[in-house]
């Protein structure tokens, strides 16, 4: 059975964890099964970084996914959302929140999500979320990089292009940053294409498929 990121899609459908074969048939072989827009705010103050504010929006089949079963009626919609938010986001606590920001080469810790929502935008559902970092982190003079990926590969999480990460006020004016695309190799890439959903997972290659955002602070 899948044991990570399954806390994230069985977490906002609040079922028992069952091999994902079952829950998504059409999928048969290969990696990724679903897919995650990001959108991230990296909020601070004159001198710290304080919070990442996470946005991410669901692909549309995932997205059905989520609700089957649910109360979607008018009257019970806002309350089924809320109650799949907090239980998404409570879910990712042991995961790290699938976010990985690194101080210099230290990784950086967050305090525990605050603020869930989930809403649905069309035919996709859209969960936003903050993580408070442990401490605030000093940025003046600083190199930090940040991840954000399954590292099973199960679900392809990307930003579709920079503007997808914006930044407070008071860093923007005194740091550069770059997003890196992954450089996964055709060798990988066909790998995960062989990759039977009713396998063990293999928690290296989520890393290696992860873009990689740098931020340079004077």
């Amino acid at each position: 059975m899948y044991t990570r990121f399954t806390s994230l899609i069985q977490g906002l459908a609040l079922k028992v964890a069952l091999p994902f074969t079952l829950f998504f048939p059409v999928f048969a072989t290969a990696h990724p099964h679903a897919w995650v827009d990001t959108n991230t705010y990296i909020e601070s103050d004159d001198t710290h970084i304080t919070a990442l504010h996470m946005t991410w929006a669901f692909d549309a089949e995932t997205s059905t996914y989520m609700l089957q079963g649910e109360d979607v009626s008018p009257e019970k919609k806002d309350a089924t959302l809320h109650k799949l938010a907090q239980g998404v986001v409570g879910n990712m606590y042991n995961e790290h929140y699938f976010t990985y920001l690194y101080d210099g080469n230290e990784p950086v810790r967050y305090k525990e999500a605050r603020h869930p929502q989930l809403i649905q935008d069309g035919n996709k559902l859209v969960l936003s979320f903050e993580l408070p970092l442990s401490s605030p982190i000093a940025f003046k003079d600083k190199k930090f990089k940040l991840y954000i990926y399954d590292e099973t590969y199960f679900v392809d999480m990307s930003w579709l292009d920079k503007s997808n990460i914006q930044l407070s006020e008071q860093l923007a004016t005194q740091c550069t940053n770059e997003l890196l695309a992954p450089k996964a190799s055709d060798e990988l890439r066909a790998y995960t294409l062989s990759l039977a959903s009713d396998v063990a997972p293999d928690n290296t290659i989520g890393q290696l498929f992860s873009q990689k955002y740098q931020l340079h602070c004077q």
